[in-house]
């Protein structure tokens, strides 16, 4: 929520990264995938050698994203 003003003035596309990862994250979806869709840099050398399946994350997207009716 914005107290700065009306958020038509201050809609970002940063506020819709926040919406995003918000709402992925308490329907569930694994942190991981998250970090993988928003396209986040290895954190640990481990990550080098773990390789995410992108079948496994359109699955859990669409396991975890709203539906728009």
């Amino acid at each position: 929520m914005h107290k700065d003003g009306e958020l038509e003035d201050r809609f970002t596309p940063h506020c819709c990264r926040h919406w995003f990862v918000t709402t992925l994250l308490k329907a569930g979806m694994s942190r991981e995938h998250v970090k993988w869709l928003r396209g986040d840099a290895m954190q640990e050398a481990i990550d080098i050698y773990h390789h995410i399946d992108i079948q496994d994350v359109r699955e859990s997207y669409l396991a975890h994203v709203p539906q728009l009716v």
